[in-house]
């Protein structure tokens, strides 16, 4: 387990922000926009979708959810299914109606797809923002809170505090981050390509490789692909 070493980098952070408009996704330009060379606004891009946890569940106090959005969209989503004879499930019209309860197994389909972070505009903008300091480290860190690699220090209580009642607390004690990073987890969300009304998918991320192909000369990673999948889930009601 690993101490996050920034201290912006945390569980305090709930998205990765907005995308600078000048960077528009592969594919072409979209459909929206005010008149080219109007100002801030003339940019046409498409819809960018993201990924958000599913706090339905969870207790009211931790009912904030956290998200991920995409600088591109992907190109290509492969969606698999198959029959996995260790998990199986029964049609929901074969189930006994005296059954109430909700199958909570893993269902055999998955989703994948490669998306592109680039942080470029604001690097090289100057601006005194998170995203600049960090790069694609910051839209990981986001990635890292959806899926509850980040978590919470169970020895914060305890800082600066010594086991021998003759000592004294620890020089660095003020130094111990709250969020470390830990084993990824399995936790609910939705995928939404596009925006909420257009392709999207339920489940949990399983699978994430980060890959970083180009870096500035202070080597702040300026771009990367993230290759994720997603196991789904039965869509709760």
């Amino acid at each position: 387990m690993f101490s996050r070493i920034h201290k912006e980098l945390n569980l305090d952070q709930h998205s990765n922000g907005d995308i600078d408009p000048r960077q528009l996704p592969s594919g072409g330009i979209g459909w929206w926009g005010g008149n080219i060379g109007s100002g801030k606004e003339d940019h046409l891009t498409f819809p960018t979708g993201y990924i958000v946890t599913d706090t339905s569940q969870m207790p009211t106090k931790d009912r904030d959810p956290y998200y991920f959005k995409f600088h591109y969209n992907p190109s290509t989503v492969t969606v698999t299914h198959s029959l996995d004879m260790a998990n199986m499930m029964p049609a929901e019209w074969q189930r006994s109606e005296s059954d109430t309860g909700t199958a909570v197994l893993p269902i055999a389909s998955s989703c994948s797809f490669t998306l592109f972070l680039d942080r470029t505009y604001d690097i090289i903008g100057g601006r005194k923002s998170n995203q600049a300091k960090y790069g694609v480290m910051f839209d990981h860190n986001a990635l890292y809170n959806v899926v509850g690699i980040n978590s919470r220090s169970r020895t914060s209580s305890a800082v600066g505090q010594s086991s021998d009642p003759e000592g004294t607390p620890s020089s660095d004690a003020s130094a111990l981050p709250e969020t470390v990073t830990g084993p990824m987890q399995m936790r609910p969300v939705y995928a939404y390509f596009g925006g909420g009304d257009s392709l999207f998918y339920y489940g949990f991320i399983s699978n994430i490789t980060f890959d970083y192909p180009h870096y500035t000369q202070s080597m702040i990673p300026q771009r990367s692909s993230v290759n994720l999948t997603i196991t789904g889930l039965p869509q709760p009601n």
